[in-house]
């Protein structure tokens, strides 16, 4: 029997030198076609610059007619800008002339282009001090696009957040059924100072890539960090890693982390500075294997740091802490919460005697994330508010407060105090949003979505969602992941559609066999159970 299926035209965009990688946007497309689009009733057809046949006059010329038609435009870019598409100026290359082509497409309510999406793959850091004139342009325009506020952009430094990225705008785009809304977007001028990054000193680029970073201003803190990390400085080091895996580039977060444990002259010196420092390092490392869901890997790097700690041949108190912190949080994660308590009171007692008001607030977020992960909320709703108790709001490290009042949130959520969670929820998310943290915010806007279902309202819920997703997809999250689908299948319930929500739920099962959560397994038990005929 004949059914009726759409088509939306995507036109991909970009200079040479990204063949594997636009292949694997192709693909993203073709599954969809190949096992949705007939459930879906929507096909998705991929227009490109290599798939045009030449001829007589400007190859662009042939290759704008195939844009003009095409509802949605995706770009990428890397380290090539491209070559001018003709003599007059206008555009710098052909790429940059399909961009702002598409821009007067969107703002034209007669023509069909409906949605914009740049990702830019990340570059080596090593590379950004002695930029070309062609990564130099390409740094300038994702310059331009921050500058912009209007048109977001996304990064992606390896083939599976790419994926992750694609897909989730996809999944966007198959609901994108209402009528076209066309949209005026303005790209300002703006350039980043790679030259500066060889010619000022390396202490002041270093502090400005800390106050870019707490402003936003991601592209010219990521200039300042890689000329502050030019000569390989381990401290400086640390600190990009850090940035990195705060704004989701997690592979070029380990690649950083793992120069520091590498660093030949670290590694015969097992004095407190060298030993802290490959410490550090290779606890943020167990870190990033624990957010992309490699818990034995993470639970063996962070017994490794531990260990390495206690080598040392004078006390490394701080950084011995935050590898037992995270050690505690990775066994916890893997199911072995003994273990992980073992940990959690074992820093507890050294910051009695060597911490600091910070750091005694840290263990309290600790034991509370133990007790809420055995399901003790009053417990965990002590510990959290006791940390809070200890924390100033005007010193101290920003990131504590945001994590205590998230922390806080959970417990009250699972409590079913929802009114009181509200407050706590708004904390968190103006923390987070201060800080620029994309995984705290996934974690704010999963925890609201999930008191708005506990109080059955799956329409406020939506946009809560659909944040968390989002930021799920861009910082590579693993457990994120499971909570978002966790929600989407509770939401599809809520509203009626049990055939998805069985399907979400299955999903939910399949996503839990490689991240071991106690807490989340509950909640998909109990949501297997309302799913149950009556």
């Amino acid at each position: 029997m004949p059914i009726q299926v759409s088509c939306r035209q995507i036109f991909l965009a970009s200079p040479g030198g990204l063949g594997p990688e636009r292949s694997r946007c192709r693909d993203v497309f073709r599954q969809h076609n190949e096992s949705r689009a007939v459930a879906e009733r929507l096909f998705f057809y991929v227009h490109a610059w290599e798939d045009v046949p030449g001829g007589v006059g400007r190859p662009q010329d042939l290759i704008n007619p195939n844009l003009d038609e095409c509802d949605y435009l995706l770009m990428l870019l890397y380290d090539k800008w491209g070559s001018p598409p003709n003599n007059d100026d206008t555009f710098s290359s052909g790429t940059e002339e399909e961009f702002f082509r598409a821009l007067n497409l969107l703002a034209d309510g007669d023509r069909p282009m409906r949605d914009v999406l740049v990702l830019f793959k990340t570059v080596d850091p090593e590379r950004i001090p002695d930029a070309g004139p062609q990564l130099k342009a390409v740094l300038d325009f994702r310059a331009r696009l921050e500058a912009s506020k209007s048109l977001m952009y996304e990064t992606f430094d390896s083939d599976e957040s790419l994926r992750r990225i694609v897909e989730r705008k996809m999944r966007a785009w198959l609901d994108d059924d209402g009528a076209k809304v066309p949209r005026k977007v303005e790209i300002p001028q703006a350039s980043v100072d790679t030259a500066g990054a060889r010619t000022r000193e390396h202490a002041d680029l270093l502090e400005s890539a800390r106050t870019l970073a707490a402003d936003g201003l991601r592209v010219q803190a990521e200039a300042a960090f890689a000329g502050a990390t030019e000569t390989g400085e381990p401290e400086s080091l640390l600190e990009f890693g850090q940035f990195m895996r705060r704004t989701g580039r997690l592979e070029q977060a380990m690649a950083l982390n793992r120069r520091v444990v590498q660093d030949p002259q670290l590694l015969v010196n097992r004095g407190s500075r060298a030993v802290g420092l490959r410490v550090r390092a290779m606890s943020n490392i167990g870190v990033i294997q624990r957010q992309l869901g490699k818990l034995s890997e993470s639970v063996a790097t962070l017994q490794e740091a531990v260990d390495t700690a206690e080598q040392s041949r004078d006390p490394v108190p701080s950084e011995k802490c935050y590898a037992l912190d995270n050690y505690g949080i990775s066994l916890m994660r893997a199911g072995a919460s003994d273990g992980a308590l073992e940990q959690f009171e074992q820093v507890a007692r050294i910051r009695a005697e060597f911490g600091s008001v910070d750091d005694r607030a840290q263990s309290e977020i600790n034991i509370g994330r133990y007790h809420l992960g055995r399901g003790e909320f009053e417990e965990a709703l002590a510990r959290f508010c006791g940390a809070l108790r200890l924390l100033s709001p005007a010193d101290g490290d920003p990131h504590l407060p945001a994590n205590a009042y998230a922390g806080q949130a959970e417990a009250l959520i699972r409590l079913a105090r929802d009114e009181e969670a509200d407050g706590a929820l708004e904390a968190a998310r103006q923390a987070n949003e201060r800080l620029h943290n994309k995984k705290g915010m996934s974690i704010v806007h999963g925890l609201w979505a999930r008191s708005l279902l506990q109080r059955e309202r799956p329409e406020d819920a939506r946009p809560h969602i659909d944040a968390a997703a989002t930021l799920v997809d861009e910082t590579g999250d693993a457990v994120g992941r499971v909570v978002v689908t966790w929600l989407e299948a509770e939401s599809a319930r809520q509203q009626g559609d049990l055939p998805s929500a069985r399907v979400l739920a299955n999903d939910v099962a399949s996503l839990l066999e490689e991240v071991a959560e106690p807490w989340l397994q509950r909640d998909l038990d109990d949501l297997l159970g309302a799913l149950q005929p009556v």
